[in-house]
């Protein structure tokens, strides 16, 4: 959906869809020669599957994905989202980007649907805050306000450019059972 913008001819975005996904299951520490290098677990791959078949079973249709150069979160994102059509951007700076990190990245894309594939604990803190400023007490929200684990998803409807002003709305949300 866009609208014109005062005047000058500026299109101006009224509502786009933010997922936010995190990394899914990776190997420990000790098992990579640096933090970056820590590739996805067999059951980080096949959660990772499951997250991409159950946004596409919401609805969820990502042209854009921004995702962090660790390894774990491009293998997130190839395990996860191969069944999407969609461009995919390596972004140094979401390499545990704090939340308004994960905000400006995607604030900055042009696409009116984008998945952050990302890192704790910013992607749960700025899950919590959209959640918060949603005003949203339904358990689904509930469930993600708290804990953001491995490969879950959360998607919002957003509505505006401004983190304090974004009017989100919690759309779709999911998580490996454990």
């Amino acid at each position: 959906m866009v609208a014109l913008s005062g005047g000058q001819g500026r299109v101006a975005r009224v509502m786009r869809t933010l997922i936010l996904m995190r990394h899914a299951k990776a190997v420990r520490a000790h098992e990579a020669e640096s933090d970056k290098a820590r590739g996805l677990t067999d059951r980080g791959r096949r959660d990772a599957a499951l997250a991409g078949a159950a946004m596409e079973d919401a609805g969820l249709r990502p042209s854009l994905a921004l995702v962090s150069d660790a390894l774990r979160t491009r293998e997130t994102a190839e395990a996860g989202l191969s069944g999407f059509r969609l461009e995919m951007r390596l972004e140094e700076a979401l390499y545990h980007a704090a939340p308004e990190g994960v905000w400006d990245a995607f604030s900055a894309s042009e696409a009116d649907c984008v998945v952050v594939v990302g890192h704790n604990p910013g992607l749960g803190e700025l899950t919590a805050a959209l959640i918060h400023q949603a005003h949203d007490g339904s358990k689904l929200a509930r469930d993600f306000s708290g804990h953001f684990p491995t490969a879950a998803f959360a998607a919002f409807e957003i509505r505006g450019d401004l983190l304090r002003a974004a009017g989100p709305q919690l759309i779709a949300a999911w998580k490996p059972e454990r």
